[in-house]
């Protein structure tokens, strides 16, 4: 056994190393950072951030002492990272918030010691000798060592999207029980600030590219294995994902046509002022539509529907293990990859370039469970791509590059020739992701659309960690003009259905 000695230990210093695992920073409803798919806080929380940031790096030396030719100074150093989570930190939030932020933790945790290695056996016994070079174990951080306690908060058997979960504090409490300091849990990880690796948002088409390459090996390593999802079903979550409707708060549905028609009210008043500061086009047009006008309404009249085609059964062809917060910084690129301008670079790419370019890292797996796959590829779009890379089939060539690269990625588990057998259809494909986009645009509406402004956005333009639709107007009118032809394409496939009943 490696004798193991903490040389340092200190909170990180480099401010991506900072955002390195940064799903338990705290958020104005929600106290996760951010389980939303966003790193915002409450201007009344940010007073308390550096209390509640307890993420470590830490340098570690280890040899083997068994070994007569190991001198005293013959240690390897590593770097390694310490994700911690208390669930005093989040005492001030209510008990579905709390609790939401707790079973993040748990997935985390299981899917480390749980799932990691079972997908990884599933990996190596691929025949393919490409897809071994670079398949899911280069896309996953190595884990040393992972737990939680979480005894009198979170029964074991509760499931994830139980979020009428009731208390198990008293009615009466006025302060939360001393028990509770010592709850919670720590992840033990592969450091990832390394000169070979970065984070970056948004993306430009190439580190997008990297980006799905991983996503796409991810998938396939759970895409047709019933029993695995069956298991994952219980003990990660049926219906993966941060935005995933059966863990938000009911409130934000209810009250979306008021959230949405404040937002468009203050982005109508202020498009003067965005046009003549160079923030952003006139979208006045596409405001004052009468379907984008009433789109509150609409998306509230259709947000279980949706959903509900999001959520496929363990059993269910095409269902996979998703990421379930894909955002631009859950992932680190390789350094190759960099670029000191992503918002200028216009190289356009083909979708057959992604098997060409490197994989990224994945992190921060906390929201990870059983969906669609084109769900993590509409959130990765959306939060991360600029709209001017989208145009012109911009972005129907980045799906159809996901697309192909987990064509690859499957039949190389199963030891198919790389152009020939299994393909994913294109239509059903198509129709995930429209599907994808509408349900994302649902939660940003009612999560964090209510209160934007011109004046947020602004303040909000250089946060990598907040999705770019909410700090960037065209990203975001863009999106909207989306939804809006998305959403009629469903409003009407669901009268059909209703007339056939």
């Amino acid at each position: 056994a490696a004798v193991v000695v903490i040389t340092s230990s200190s909170p990180p210093q480099p401010r991506q190393s900072r955002r390195q695992w940064n799903r338990f920073r705290n958020d104005d409803d929600d106290g996760d950072g951010d389980g939303d798919g966003d790193g915002e806080m409450a201007a009344s929380d940010t007073a308390n951030r550096r209390s509640h940031e307890h993420d470590s790096r830490l340098v570690v030396s280890a040899s083997q002492p068994h070994r007569r030719d190991v001198g005293e100074d013959d240690y390897e150093e590593t770097e390694l990272f310490l994700k911690r989570v208390r669930a005093s930190t989040y005492a001030h939030k209510s008990w579905t918030d709390m609790r939401r932020t707790l079973v993040y933790l748990r997935t985390e945790v299981r899917f480390y010691n749980e799932f990691v290695p079972l997908l990884l056996s599933s990996s190596s016994s691929s025949n393919s000798k490409e897809e071994s070079r670079t398949g899911l174990r280069d896309t996953i951080p190595k884990c040393y060592h992972a737990a939680y306690d979480l005894e009198g908060l979170v029964r074991e058997s509760s499931p994830a999207t139980d979020v009428r979960a009731p208390s198990p504090f008293p009615a009466a409490a006025t302060a939360p029980p001393p028990s509770l300091q010592r709850k919670g849990g720590h992840i033990l990880l592969q450091s990832l600030s390394t000169p070979s690796r970065f984070q970056s948002s948004p993306l430009t088409p190439r580190q997008s590219l990297s980006c799905l390459r991983s996503l796409a090996e991810f998938h396939a390593a759970s895409l047709g294995n019933a029993p695995l999802l069956t298991l994952a079903s219980r003990r990660l979550s049926p219906a993966g994902g941060s935005y995933h409707l059966r863990f938000r708060n009911p409130e934000e549905v209810r009250r979306i046509e008021e959230s949405w028609e404040g937002f468009r009210r203050r982005f109508w008043e202020g498009m003067d002022d965005i046009v003549k500061q160079g923030r952003g086009r006139d979208w006045k047009r596409l405001l004052e539509k009468e379907g984008v006008a009433n789109l509150g309404r609409r998306m509230r009249d259709m947000a279980e529907w949706v959903s509900d085609r999001l959520t496929p059964g363990a059993e269910e062809e095409g269902a996979v293990l998703v990421h379930g917060d894909f955002k631009a910084m859950n992932v680190f690129l390789p350094s190759e990859l960099q670029t000191h301008s992503p918002d200028v670079t216009t190289t356009i790419i083909e979708p057959h370039d992604i098997h060409a370019i490197p994989p990224a890292i994945l992190i921060d797996f906390s929201c990870v469970g059983i969906g669609h796959p084109l769900s993590d590829v509409a959130m990765h779009i959306a939060h991360a791509l600029p709209p001017h890379h989208l145009q012109n089939g911009g972005e129907d060539r980045l799906v159809e590059a996901y697309l192909l690269a987990l064509e690859r990625a499957v039949r190389g588990r199963r030891g198919e020739k790389k152009d020939s057998s299994w393909t994913f259809p294109r239509e059903e494909a198509r129709r995930q992701y429209r599907l994808a986009c509408v349900d994302y645009a649902r939660f940003i509406m009612g999560r964090f659309w209510r209160t934007a402004s011109p004046e947020t956005f602004e303040n909000k333009r250089g946060s990598g960690n907040t999705t770019l639709i909410n700090r960037d107007v065209d990203a975001a009118m863009a999106f909207v003009e989306k939804v809006d032809g998305y959403l009629e394409m469903f409003e009407k496939e669901r009268e059909r259905e209703c007339g056939k009943e």
